[in-house]
């Protein structure tokens, strides 16, 4: 998992890209960040290769998580994961949603997605 922390970085998984993007959004004094941050860990270390993972601090980089939302055009909650394929939102899962089981099936239905684009 990389730390996400800059609008520069953020705007450069905005491009194409071989694979899928996951941005995890959570908040260090929030209980259910835990529990969402712990089936992340797992769906991790379980499909090391499945996916890029970037870990957004919402106290450290408030004004980041906002441009996410804006830019994305995707309303903001926490723990939220933001799935992305070639720059796009393809799935988005909050709160008791992150499970491991749930994290790969997004990245599934991303990949099909973006497959089939025109």
């Amino acid at each position: 998992m990389k730390d996400l922390a800059s609008l520069t970085q953020f705007d450069a998984l905005l491009g194409p890209s071989p694979g899928c993007v996951l941005i995890y959004k959570h908040s260090t004094q929030c209980g259910l960040c835990d529990s969402a941050i712990e089936e992340l860990r797992a769906f991790e270390e379980k499909n090391p290769a499945a996916a890029t993972i970037y870990y957004l601090d919402l106290l450290a980089y408030r004004d980041l998580s906002k441009a996410v939302a804006q830019k994305l055009g995707v309303r903001h909650e926490s723990p939220q994961v933001i799935v992305l394929k070639d720059g796009k939102p393809r799935a988005v899962l909050n709160h008791r949603a992150i499970r491991v089981e749930a994290l790969r099936s997004a990245l599934q239905a991303a990949t099909v997605s973006a497959s089939q684009k025109p």
